[in-house]
């Protein structure tokens, strides 16, 4: 069960913050920096610059501030010394339109609330703070300081200086020991208040009876995902139309406070910007959120490991690629079963919902070799690298060789390639049907392009074996006429470059879609155009002529001069393939013709 998966990550990776429930860690960008006699002393900025690949990102850090007992989607619930902008200062430019009243009614609620909490601890930072909110002119300015830096919604905490201001963090209010033991006192009072409102059941998580929370928390992190900034749901019974048999709110699915905490704290620590976590070395990072196409992929283990699943399908270095492929249990090697769980999960957002698009669990032996597999079936030989194996493709690489150029990838696609690298469900003729239509609008260079090749061929293999295994580099031996066919345009393509030199068009880019689809047509119009560029080389250069001859000839052998009149999806493939392994042997030969050269000169 997913949800069980999710309280089993809180319970591993999020102990300590699941100890303090009153408190949660969030960004707060902003601190209102107030001296001791109430006064206002600055704008504390909490930011930080942070480098994910090439890029240089600006994060703000966060805070342990309070976390709201309440649903404050339909209720003014202030927190205590640290919420939102419009409840810490009021109305701003961060103030929708028609929200004047709601803005004041917040920041007066919070003032009050921080004015009860000074009265019954006596507590100095809380009684600095009410001197603030007591000085009219030291609220304008702090608002009119913050104005000039937040436009939007945002958290914002106070900070109390000693003395002069400093750009320290030791002074947050609600980071004292008596501001956040009142607050703890005032959430347990309110939550338990909540939770009475429902009533007992099983608990689908733990399958204890006891009182069930009617409500669930926010998940949040998938504003760029389709979802609301505000938060989404994973389970929500909120319409009446999801109230079956009378069973109101979570009644329809009910888990146990404690645990629908956990669950929502695991989703929006796997869905924070730049999501990470401490490996099984305590050097090591591992990466645990990665966005492809409108969807988050989230990847975790039961028990911590080094395995950064994140970065090696994000980024395929060779040399973590060629790791994995070397160790046991992954690829065709077999080995023990590692009892530690893999999970992962796709999910994306739509309005106030949490989309689960997939979810699958395995163990790391399975994992490893599935993407193990995953690496080996995309190698193939790279034209621009003289013929030798191409690197390991990215995904990003992957999804953009199948979407039109300037078009974001397909959702759909990126799933698809997600399920093939992690679950080994064989890709289908959709996802070939998409490389070849990209094949059929790209002209020159750019169609050689080693990762929608590498994904042509194991697409093709998946299909099917019936034609032959294709290979990660030429096959001579293999006399599918498809292949065959792709290799002979790529020996036309060759005879006409001889022939000619550079061109603007080639034969390959003017019959390529014929030629694909329907050799017997296109390959008749190529062998009239091929006569004449002969005709011409036989003058020019006459050893060259000999040599494209032959191989013409014996590529028509084995086609038994006969032509295939329409190719499958799965053959126009074999057809694409053929083409490719073809020109980068061509460019094999060429560079091998060059170094003997060049070895033969200095001997």
């Amino acid at each position: 069960m997913l949800v069980q998966a999710l309280t089993e990550y809180a319970d591993t990776y999020l102990r300590d913050a699941l100890a303090d429930p009153a408190f949660e860690e969030k960004p707060v960008p902003f601190a209102i920096q107030i001296r001791s006699n109430g006064s206002f002393a600055g704008i504390h900025e909490r930011s930080e610059e942070t480098r994910q690949g090439k890029k240089t990102f600006i994060r703000y850090r966060t805070l342990a501030m309070p976390r709201s007992p309440v649903n404050r989607n339909s209720v003014i619930f202030p927190l205590l010394a640290c919420d939102g902008v419009q409840y810490v200062l009021g109305v701003g430019p961060w103030t929708p339109k028609g929200k004047d009243e709601n803005h004041r009614e917040r920041h007066e609620a919070f003032v009050a609330r921080l004015r009860g909490a000074a009265d019954e601890t006596g507590d100095p930072a809380l009684l600095a703070c009410c001197r603030f909110y007591d000085d009219a002119h030291a609220v304008a300015a702090a608002r009119d300081a913050l104005t000039e830096r937040m436009k939007k919604d945002g958290n914002v905490a106070l900070e109390v200086l000693a003395a002069e201001p400093t750009h320290g963090e030791t002074g947050f209010v609600i980071a004292r020991d008596a501001v956040r033991a009142w607050w703890r006192r005032l959430y347990v009072q309110a939550f338990d208040e909540r939770v009475a409102t429902g009533g007992k059941a099983v608990c689908l998580v733990t399958g204890r009876v006891g009182p069930y929370a009617p409500t669930h928390e926010k998940v949040k992190g998938l504003a760029k995902l389709g979802g609301q900034p505000s938060g989404v749901s994973l389970i929500s019974f909120d319409k009446e139309a999801f109230q079956s048999y009378g069973w109101r709110k979570n009644a329809n699915s009910p888990v146990l406070p404690d645990r629908a905490l956990a669950y929502v704290a695991a989703l929006n620590d796997l869905l924070r910007p730049g999501a990470h976590r401490r490996g099984e070395s305590a050097s090591r990072v591992v990466r645990t959120r990665m966005d492809v196409a409108g969807v988050g992929f989230l990847f975790w283990t039961k028990h911590p490991t080094d395995d950064d699943w994140v970065s090696l399908l994000a980024e395929a270095s060779p040399e973590d690629v060629a790791a994995l492929l070397r160790a046991p249990g992954s690829g065709h090697v077999r080995a023990d079963a590692d009892p530690n769980e893999f999970n992962l999960l796709a999910v994306s957002g739509n309005g106030g919902r949490l989309l689960v698009r997939d979810w699958f669990r395995d163990t790391l032996t399975g994992i490893r070799r599935r993407v193990g597999a995953w690496f080996e079936g995309l190698r193939v030989a790279d034209v621009f690298r003289g013929g030798s194996i191409a690197a390991p493709p990215r995904m990003w690489e992957l999804l953009a060789s199948l979407a039109r150029e300037g078009d974001d990838p397909v959702p759909g696609h990126a799933v698809q390639l997600l399920r093939r690298a992690i679950q080994g469900h064989l890709l289908g003729r959709s996802v070939l049907a998409a490389a070849l239509r990209r094949l059929h609008v790209t002209t020159g260079t750019a169609r050689l392009q080693p990762a929608r090749m590498g994904l042509v061929r194991l697409c093709v293999n998946d299909i099917s074996y019936e034609g032959g295994t294709m290979t990660e580099v030429l096959n001579p031996d293999l006399g599918h006429p498809a292949y065959v066919c792709g290799r002979l345009l790529a020996v036309y393509d060759r005879l006409q470059y001889a022939a000619q030199g550079d061109v603007n068009v080639t034969a390959a880019d003017r019959y390529w879609g014929l030629a694909s689809t329907f050799p017997r047509l296109g390959f008749t119009k190529l062998d009239y155009l091929g006569r004449a560029h002969l005709k011409k080389l036989r003058r020019e250069k006459p050893g060259a002529a000999v040599n494209i001859e032959r191989q013409l000839n014996e590529l028509m052998i084995r086609l038994q001069e006969t032509f295939p009149g329409q190719l499958s999806t799965e053959d126009q493939g074999r057809f694409v393939l053929g083409y490719h392994h073809q020109k980068a042997d061509d460019v094999r030969r060429a560079a091998d013709a060059k170094r003997n050269k060049e070895g033969a000169r200095q001997a």
